[in-house]
């Protein structure tokens, strides 16, 4: 702020202070006349003292909010980037009678109140049932994003097609919010700390963030030997979200290559792989009932069977005393597809002393000889804080990263990230035993990108 705002009374306090000295023989108690109208004056001071703060904040961009930050981006020939509409190829499928057809612009929607179309011409083939086709949302924004099962509705259902369709693929392409302040801001900024250089590793994650989704640009120089770029993108997200489709990759492409240097040899921009890991915490908790785990595990349970249909887990061993309905538990699946870690709730005992039912059937079900924790209040904040840093790391730098990112998973980080979370009086990370660094094995089109597996936090 450029200066402290005083309060109505001090304002207050001031004007009588110049009135008595400016009129000394006049009356300036409390709730008389004059008292009166300089607390209203001092009530328009006051606001003029608050706009005059926001014209201050505004004055420079690292300030500047909304519109106002817009101005500056106009001024450094920045740009806001917009909100997108989510679309998928191939990804909703149509049922209806054979020969009964779908045509673009046949509008559909959701049951939060989103709106779609159908983004191609088809037609249920002879003798079939469905037909999958292109989807678009006519609204735009993370909002549009949809998930593999999820139904939407026709407005006006074509004749011989069913109402209802569903999607069987996700919509993970575009739908992206309008830039928010702080991802603009900093573009802003970025350009007047860095003008355009001509074609600098800089200019390249400047033009890269400038393609609308885009969130993380990552510069390479020379990867390919002289005279070359290559360059990495990420969205936002979790996972594997964070990853561009090849369309995207293109996008991208065509992009830089209008805007940089002739002379450059060769420019890519990569594919980024997911290298999923898995991280397993220990945490012991202060003395606090707050932070206690539910229940005891000091003897590990082990999964017997488990039956999706009852959602019943059974045990290979009688459960604890001090197990009850409601209570957490989280278990370690070793198959290759893993569970990631998260805890499932307890809906009722029994009926054997050695199951439990669970509140919900998880993605990733329990097997034979999987261990069997307990759950507990900590649980999920490590676990969320661990998610949140494996999601901001880069991809793998190896030896020609220009600019500053991590795209190590460090065992020290996990630690720390653990160890400062309120409740947690100590804690070990077990797996991984080691630093993991991603594949970054020059010239290859490709990068590694860590990203979580199974992650386990449970006592220690």
């Amino acid at each position: 702020m450029a200066f402290t705002i005083p309060s109505l009374d001090e304002i207050h306090g001031r004007l009588i202070g110049d009135y008595k000295a400016r009129f000394p023989g006049a009356d300036v108690s409390r709730f008389s006349d004059t008292w009166k109208r300089l607390r209203v004056l001092a009530g328009a001071v006051l606001g003029l003292h608050y706009h005059l703060n926001v014209v201050y904040e505004d004055l420079l961009p690292d300030g500047a909010a909304g519109e106002k930050l817009d101005r500056h981006g106009d001024i450094h020939d920045v740009t806001r980037k917009p909100a997108t509409a989510a679309k998928k190829a191939n990804a909703l499928r149509v049922t209806g009678t054979p020969a009964s057809s779908v045509a673009i612009g046949d509008a559909l929607v959701h049951a939060d109140g989103t709106r779609y179309q159908v983004d191609e011409n088809a037609s249920i083939p002879g003798g079939g049932s469905y037909v999958d086709v292109d989807v678009l949302a006519l609204d735009t924004g993370s909002a549009t994003r949809k998930q593999t099962g999820e139904t939407f509705t026709f407005e006006s259902p074509p004749s011989g097609i069913n109402s209802s369709a569903v999607l069987v693929l996700d919509m993970d392409e575009d739908g992206d919010d309008e830039e928010t302040d702080g991802a603009y801001r900093a573009r802003i900024l970025d350009r007047i700390a860095q003008p355009g250089m001509g074609g600098n590793a800089n200019d390249y994650a400047t033009w890269a963030l400038e393609v609308t989704g885009i969130a993380g640009a990552y510069v390479f120089p020379l990867r390919q030997g002289l005279g070359s770029v290559d360059l990495a993108c990420l969205h936002t997200g979790s996972g594997v979200v964070r990853l561009l489709t090849s369309g995207e990759i293109a996008e991208v492409q065509d992009y830089i290559d209008d805007r940089r240097p002739v002379s450059v040899a060769d420019c890519r921009v990569l594919t980024v792989a997911a290298e999923p890991n898995d991280m397993e915490i220990l945490i012991t908790p202060e003395d606090g009932a707050e932070y206690q785990f539910d229940w005891d595990d000091t003897t590990p349970l082990a999964v017997s069977t488990y039956t999706a249909g009852t959602r019943t887990l059974k045990f290979t061993a009688a459960r604890p005393a001090d197990m009850q309905a409601g209570h957490r538990l989280i278990y370690k699946r070793t198959a290759a597809t893993k569970n990631d870690g998260s805890e499932v709730v307890i809906e009722s005992l029994g009926p054997g002393a050695d199951e439990v039912v669970l509140t919900t059937d998880p993605a990733n079900p329990p097997q034979a000889a999987n261990a069997v924790y307990a759950g507990g209040p900590l649980v999920e904040i490590v676990r969320q804080a661990v998610l949140a840093h494996i999601d901001a790391l880069g991809p793998a730098r190896g030896s020609y990263a220009q600019g500053a990112w991590d795209g190590t998973l460090r065992t020290a980080s996990l630690f720390k990230l653990a160890q400062l979370t309120p409740g947690v009086l100590d804690s070990t990370v077990v797996v991984p035993s080691a630093n993991v660094e991603a594949t970054n094995t020059a010239p290859n089109p490709s990068v590694g990108l860590i990203t979580a597996q199974q992650v386990l936090v449970r006592k220690g």
